[in-house]
């Protein structure tokens, strides 16, 4: 197996920057998932911070030495607003500062500065459905019913039966009303009780929140990742949500058809005038979490009607899938028919809110070896048409923490429920990032100091120093894709994507199409060689290797497509001209 590529420097002005004039810069970019409380310890008390990053930036691109780095194009930072953190980060006190845990606004106007400087551009994540019970307008809207901030919540008297206003529910848990002593009254969270929602119906609102905006652009992000955008809106007669029929899941949320509480109509026009203000700063990016359990249908809406929206909705149900050919491509075909003329798919496999995909897919797959795995899921993410979306330490083989201690949990937002199993920490999932295998994995450098989260003890093996002397490595796999994505293909950049197989059943085999390049991709999933039968006729003879885990194949070889797979195979082919 070879995973290493040369980076052909003679090539690379016409290939990178083919159909520049035409492309969005993140429609060929590789985004990059940066949780700041452990991605990198600047300081040495243990909790990540900005400083931290920035001394980590070479390792996601360096444009004077590649031979280190990972070579993404944008990073997308997790909240590092000023906040409470009662929900790490995701509950803002004040939406134009930056926290202390994370250091300064100079220094977080010095991480935009070094982005930029090696080409990676930054995404920051703006948590606007709610701010925290301790934001100032909070503060002041709960006061009293009669305060220039009194309607800037959603506010409600108790219902008929003298308790919650109506039945929503919180996403976290529990009724999303909390009753506040001091108006009488109770104010709306779909999550937290911690995180009040904003009344979005009101413009001096949408005024403030556009100001934010505004004053980040004006810093230099290059665009936002909305979180829990399609929640803004709430019916404004607060109807009681009606019960799915015959619904009996342990978590109540799941019962109710979530008709008033998101996905309402007007929630494309508050996120139409975000991305109006967007447009007037030229190139920049409108990411939506388009909510976890919304179905694919309704986050393309989220498009808009005019591609006047979000740039890039995120959807859940392609990492939701199960680690199987026909479920995958059923989700990718979906999202090639749903998504509309002129826009632009993403896909992702990890994010900061759920388990790491090598997880929840070793569990339903044939492969007893979690780094095919691995592999295979980055074959996918990496040649399908869309902007692909990692999430730190993804690129090494990282796993859930399952075993923290529960004295050193930090995620403590989930109400009880029913079945409080329903609702399980997300700390697994957000463990410090694994450099080396020396102390603290090099995520801090103070012998003395207590991490924010404990490292997963798989350290040792699975970090990025091990991993990038090893060519053998799931990193030096993720590190060759992307360069023969950036540098080696138009098809993988810019090309349609079309199935080879209509009703796959342990493989999958689909090729990548730009003018004369066509890029094969064919991944076994099954643990038994079996036929490599395709429905769709091609030309077999004299395609170019560009990246294979078999053993007896090198990049740059030419081969005939094999008739035959052995187990967890994965072939990247090319070939120019005549293909199909």
């Amino acid at each position: 197996m070879t995973n290493s590529v040369q980076r052909p420097v003679a090539q690379e002005p016409d290939m990178a920057a083919a159909d520049a004039r035409d492309r969005a810069w993140w429609e060929t970019a590789v985004l990059y998932q940066i949780y700041p409380l452990t991605f990198a310890d600047g300081d040495g008390n243990g909790v990540g911070d900005i400083p931290g990053i920035i001394e980590r930036l070479d390792y996601l691109n360096n444009p004077e030495d590649d031979s280190a780095c990972l070579g993404v194009d944008a990073l997308w930072l997790s909240p590092v607003n000023k906040s409470p953190m009662k929900d790490n980060g995701y509950d803002v006190s004040d939406y134009c500062d930056v926290d202390p845990t994370f250091g300064t606004l100079d220094d977080f106007k010095a991480l935009v500065q070094a982005s930029h400087d090696r080409n990676i551009k930054v995404i920051m994540d703006l948590v606007i459905n709610h701010t925290s019970s301790e934001h100032d307008w909070f503060l002041e809207s709960s006061s009293s019913r009669k305060n220039p901030k009194s309607d800037w919540y959603i506010w409600r008297d108790p219902g008929y039966t003298g308790k919650e206003p109506n039945n929503w529910l919180s996403y976290f848990g529990g009724t999303a009303w909390t009753f506040c002593e001091t108006r009488q009254q109770y104010y709306y969270h779909a999550f937290n009780k911690n995180q009040p929602d904003l009344n979005w119906r009101n413009p001096k609102v949408r005024k403030a929140i556009h100001d934010v905006v505004r004053f980040w652009l004006d810093i230099g992000v290059d665009g936002f990742r909305l979180d829990a955008s399609s929640v803004y809106a709430k019916d404004k007669y607060c109807r009681d949500n009606p019960m799915k029929f015959g619904a009996n899941h342990t978590n109540p949320y799941n019962n109710q058809h979530h008709l008033y509480d998101k996905d309402l109509p007007e929630n494309h026009a508050i996120i139409r005038d975000i991305r109006k203000i967007l447009d007037k700063y030229g190139d920049r990016l409108l990411i939506g979490e388009t909510f976890i359990d919304s179905r694919l249908y309704d986050s393309a809406s989220f498009y808009g009607i005019d591609n006047d929206e979000l740039h890039l909705p995120f959807t859940f149900e392609f990492p939701f899938s199960p680690w199987y050919p026909g479920y995958l491509q059923r989700e990718i075909q979906k999202k090639e028919i749903l998504t509309p003329p002129g826009c632009w798919p993403a896909y992702f496999l990890d994010n900061h809110d759920i388990p790491r995909h090598l997880v929840r897919w070793n569990e339903c797959s044939l492969c007893n070896d979690s780094q095919q795995i691995a592999r295979a899921a980055a074959t996918l993410l990496l040649t399908l048409r869309g902007t692909p979306v990692l999430y730190y330490g993804q690129e090494l083989g990282m796993i859930d923490h399952d075993s923290i201690p529960p004295e050193r949990l930090r995620d403590a937002v989930f109400e009880p429920t029913k079945d409080e199993n329903d609702l399980e920490t997300r700390d697994g999932v957000r463990t410090p990032m694994q450099w080396d295998s020396g102390l603290h994995a090099g995520f801090c450098h103070n012998p003395d100091a207590e991490l924010w989260l404990p490292i997963n003890p798989n350290y040792t093996e699975v970090n990025v120093a091990s991993e990038l002397a090893d060519p053998k490595s799931v990193l030096s796999f993720y590190r060759s894709l992307l360069r023969i994505r950036k540098y080696q293909s138009k098809a993988l950049r810019f090309g349609e994507w079309r199935t080879l197989i209509d009703y796959p059943y342990e493989h999958l085999a689909y090729v990548r199409q730009w003018e004369d390049e066509t890029v094969l991709v064919m991944v076994n999933f099954a643990n038994a060689e079996q036929s490599c039968h395709l429905d769709v006729n091609i030309d077999r003879q004299n395609w170019t290797v560009l990246l294979t885990n078999k053993n007896d194949l090198k990049s740059g070889e030419v081969i005939d497509v094999p008739a035959s797979f052995k187990p967890f195979d994965i072939l990247i082919l090319q070939k120019f001209g005549h293909a199909m």
